[in-house]
């Protein structure tokens, strides 16, 4: 459990007196010597994970922080002044810059029960999650409109599905599209790098640039991009019918030009199961419904279809492996469940700008560290034959304020010698019929109908 204690040690440095005092001070926080305040007990009370996020108060805020100080003995509204200022976000901002920067691992390895992934450097996947807030921050977080609130935050996250930590994340206004979000991940990748987005990222320029970089990128099809057949057709193909011709030999897999740059990509696809189908065009419907609009006839005649594309070279992987490894973006999705109903990502009480950054940079921290204490822990979860459950780490983690505790204490010795011996009763995977995500992956479970593709593969042969 090396790299674990390594990672928690970083991470108490951070929460440290004399790391704190020294940011607190550069980023104005803490001004004078006689202050109350001294940085490093505001620093604990906002980044280590406790039981009381989703009932969080200044009062019960002020209370924890004497607690760890005893000097600090501020009101509830004195300490609304003070994180009620631009300094308390900067000096959060400040410690948010050096968890991405020192705490997470940069020089990351794969886990190893995904052999079938190494040929990948790292499996990058960006998407993002929602958090409606108080309407008056619309002036500086505005919502989506319709139903929703007039003021939401968007968290925009790139997570390395290979190594299971964090590489980025940032906030912005929650009417911010994916789609101009999708550069993002550019500067952060290497070569080799595969990267997984849903189609709310889908972006021909970024793709190109993706490409430019050496790395590869894995995406759905946008069923309403024109797609040609080479570079010299002049009129886009019917997509329907080009895939009902080809799907008789089974998977469809062919290099096809994209948009009115004609731009080459390998487009996947295969015809998936009745039960997909049907509860696609349910969805569809219903979507479609509440904008007042049809589905589309163009739309409607792809939807039986499972479509991918991708610049992976036919060498690198099979169409099967394809669609396998899409399947790994929904990691994401399962940590933004996890972020939300463990550690409350999706509640903040206040309407003060500046208390707003402070709880959000908080809070990232604290999913950020909770995210780097899974990987040593599923490393060892498979030594032993089981699978790691985060879900279950995280409120292990919270119960009894355990980790807060043992920071505070510095019983992380202790604490990481209890995780150890609990790991296979308490922290992995009940065992059960269903495959979980990981397993699907490992081998190489896809999103098709398999008996149907079996069958169309053998009468071809």
């Amino acid at each position: 459990m090396q790299d674990l204690e390594s990672i928690l040690a970083k991470f108490t440095k951070i929460v440290s007196t004399d790391f704190c005092e020294n940011l607190a001070r550069k980023t104005g926080f803490v001004k004078r010597s006689t202050s109350q305040l001294k940085g490093c007990e505001f620093a604990q009370a906002m980044m280590i994970p406790n039981s009381f996020l989703e009932t969080e108060t200044l009062n019960s805020l002020a209370v924890r922080m004497n607690k760890i100080n005893k000097l600090c003995n501020l009101t509830a509204s004195a300490l609304a002044q003070r994180i009620n200022s631009p300094s308390a976000a900067k000096f959060m901002k400040a410690s948010l810059g050096y968890v991405l920067k020192d705490v997470i691992n940069k020089s990351t390895f794969p886990l190893s029960d995904l052999p079938n992934l190494a040929k990948f450097n790292r499996i990058l996947i960006q998407d993002s999650t929602k958090a409606e807030l108080h309407e008056k921050l619309s002036p500086h977080f505005k919502g989506s409109g319709g139903a929703a609130s007039k003021s939401a935050v968007k968290i925009d996250y790139i997570f390395d599905y290979q190594s299971e930590e964090s590489i980025n994340v940032e906030f912005f206004s929650g009417n911010i599209p994916d789609q101009s979000l999708a550069n993002r991940i550019i500067p952060l990748l290497q070569k080799n790098d595969l990267v997984l987005r849903d189609l709310g990222y889908y972006l021909l320029e970024s793709m190109k640039k993706i490409e430019e970089k050496k790395a590869y990128y894995l995406s759905r099809f946008k069923v309403d991009v024109n797609i040609y057949e080479s570079k010299e057709s002049k009129e886009p193909l019917d997509l329907a019918r080009f895939l009902d011709r080809k799907v008789s030999a089974g998977i469809v897999d062919e290099i096809l030009f994209l948009g009115a740059e004609k731009h080459p990509v390998r487009l996947v696809a295969t015809l998936m199961s009745e039960e997909a189908i049907n509860k696609r065009l349910r969805e569809a419907n219903r979507a479609a419904s509440r904008r007042g609009t049809k589905i589309s006839k163009k739309k409607s005649s792809l939807m039986k279809y499972s479509i991918f594309i991708t610049n992976v070279p036919f060498c690198m992987l099979s169409a099967k492996e394809i669609m396998s490894i899409y399947r790994a973006r929904w990691r994401i999705e399962i940590i933004f469940k996890q972020w939300k109903s463990c550690l409350k990502l999706h509640i903040f009480k206040g309407f003060n700008k500046d208390r707003f950054h402070c709880f959000m940079y908080g809070r990232l921290i604290m999913a950020i560290l909770m995210g780097c204490v899974g990987p040593p822990l599923m490393r060892y979860a498979f030594e032993l034959g089981f699978e790691l459950s985060c879900y279950k780490l995280i409120n292990y983690l919270l119960a009894d304020h355990m980790l807060f505790r043992a920071i505070q204490e510095g019983t992380l010795n202790e604490l990481i010698k209890r995780l150890v011996e609990d790991l296979p009763r308490r922290l992995c995977m009940d065992k059960r019929k269903r495959n979980s995500l990981r397993e699907n992956i490992r081998e190489g479970t896809s999103y098709y109908n398999v008996l149907e593709t079996n069958e169309l593969e053998i009468n071809v042969a």
